[in-house]
């Protein structure tokens, strides 16, 4: 029998200061071991054309590769004959055509900002076109060129980046994380252009129309988290999250809904999104009484929120986003304290082929960190990189011609992710998300084990559907 919903409880936290607390809420633990072959290693390819530069400062040059792959030393022939997320990966690489005009690809990425830097999520779509130019045959032959725009937590910014890469003929652009996407969603929408969000952080992004995510964001994370909570015996839960429509509307409207339908007593926490200080948050949550705890906090937020939690003796059930399962975070956590722990995923719950082609791609084509957040955005690399192919099978792709192509996608294939269908309807109210589904896992040590907390995925469309 369902208890009787009781009424939210808010709990206010007075803090404030200088720090964007950022939730990146789905992301992979790099927990594959990547493949080893007794070939040796080739050197990531070079580029020629130089990439789109903003007054946040020139991006990187990241646009088609150059270099050929002999078979005998490429990631494709390590994995030959494997099953991936898009069929069985060939014998040999097979190099695009530098000499062929490249398809255009534009990412707009926060980076160089104190208030939320996330480069690692360009390096893993660097990685991932180098990997796709140098040995998975580019767009129908034709090299990707990726035209990058840095944009600093400015909405003049990010519409200066969309307007830049439209101009440069982008046939679709992708996302990072643009917390100010305010600005760049509407050029893109005017224009026609298909925005691939990896993480889409704004309700510009989750509710609008031409905008697709291979994600759950913020709203499956504290879906999944609820459900989570009910399912081993929690009769209340505490959702802190930063007081921004971004952030407030997934965890009032879903998560918070989600868990009432659940029967859970549910505390809302809502912190300045603004903050450095997590302490307020933490005794908040404590002293609310929840069984379980769940706060939208991440980057350098979520090592002090695990250990305050623990110095303050809670024992009840406490999540975090999957970004705060980084290594580089993690190391800086006792074990004790990180065991206790648990993360939302949007991978599955076993890595398989796709986990360890993320980690040998990475590593080869990559001189910089891409884990983390990273591996949501390689996946959305991946999963457009195979819409542009399809769609050059037949005809030249055009901002229209993937537009429609995600539009139709149902159940389709997705790199370490669950099918996704881009059809509106997944999640409603927020219809760019495509595969919100999760699962939840723990981190005992810092070894890369990793322990499965859900039996599979977390169906989260099932979950807000019930809610009516």
């Amino acid at each position: 029998m369902r208890r009787r919903r009781r009424p939210r409880r808010i709990a206010g936290v007075g803090a404030a200061l200088a720090g964007l607390v950022v939730v990146v809420a789905c992301t992979e633990t790099e927990r594959a071991a990547p493949a080893t072959t007794s070939a040796p290693a080739t050197a990531a390819p070079t580029t020629g054309a130089a990439t789109a530069t903003t007054d946040a400062g020139d991006a990187p040059d990241t646009s088609a590769a150059t270099t050929t792959v002999a078979d005998d030393g490429s990631i494709v022939a390590a994995f030959a004959g494997r099953p991936w997320a898009f069929g069985t990966l060939p014998a040999a690489a097979s190099p695009a055509d530098t000499a062929a005009e490249p398809v255009v690809v534009g990412m707009i990425n926060q980076e160089d900002t104190p208030i939320g830097s996330f480069p690692e999520m360009r390096h893993a779509v660097e990685a991932a076109v180098a990997w796709i130019n140098a040995e998975l045959g580019g767009v129908g032959g034709r090299p990707i060129r990726l035209e990058t725009c840095i944009t600093d937590f400015a909405v003049e910014q990010s519409q200066a980046c969309a307007q830049r890469l439209v101009q440069q003929g982008a046939v679709a652009v992708m996302s990072g994380i643009d917390i100010t996407s305010s600005g760049s969603v509407p050029v893109l929408q005017q224009n026609g252009v298909p925005l691939v969000s990896a993480v889409p952080t704004t309700l510009a992004e989750l509710r609008g129309d031409g905008v697709f995510s291979f994600s759950g964001g913020v709203t499956g994370a504290y879906v999944a988290f609820a459900a989570d909570a009910a399912a081993n015996g929690a009769e209340s839960i505490a959702l802190a999250f930063g007081d921004f429509d971004s952030f407030s509307v997934p965890a009032r409207e879903y998560g918070a809904t989600v868990a009432e339908r659940l029967g859970l007593e549910v505390t809302l926490i809502p912190f300045p999104i603004v903050t450095t200080d997590f302490l307020p948050v933490v005794r908040a949550a404590i002293d609310s009484g929840a069984d379980a705890v769940a706060i939208g906090a991440a980057d350098s937020a979520c090592a002090p929120v695990m250990t305050t939690l623990a110095d303050l003796g809670y024992a009840g059930r406490v999540y975090l986003v999957g970004a705060c399962a980084a290594g580089e975070i993690l190391g800086s956590v006792h074990d004790a304290v990180q065991a206790g722990v648990i993360f939302n995923s949007e991978g599955p719950v076993e890595s398989g082929t796709d986990g360890e082609l993320f980690l040998a791609v990475t590593e080869r084509y990559s001189p910089d960190p891409a884990g983390g957040a990273g591996t949501v955005a390689f996946r959305a690399a991946m999963n457009l990189w195979r819409v542009l192919d399809e769609v050059a099978a037949t005809a030249r792709p055009t901002p229209a011609l993937v537009g429609e192509r995600l539009r139709g996608a149902v159940a389709s294939p997705s790199f370490w992710g669950h099918p996704y269908t881009c059809d509106g309807r997944q999640v409603p109210g927020m219809p760019a998300l495509c595969s919100p589904q999760q699962t939840l896992f723990r981190l005992p040590d810092d070894s890369g084990t990793f322990v499965p907390v859900s039996d599979g995925w977390i169906d989260v469309p099932a979950l807000v559907a019930s809610t009516g």
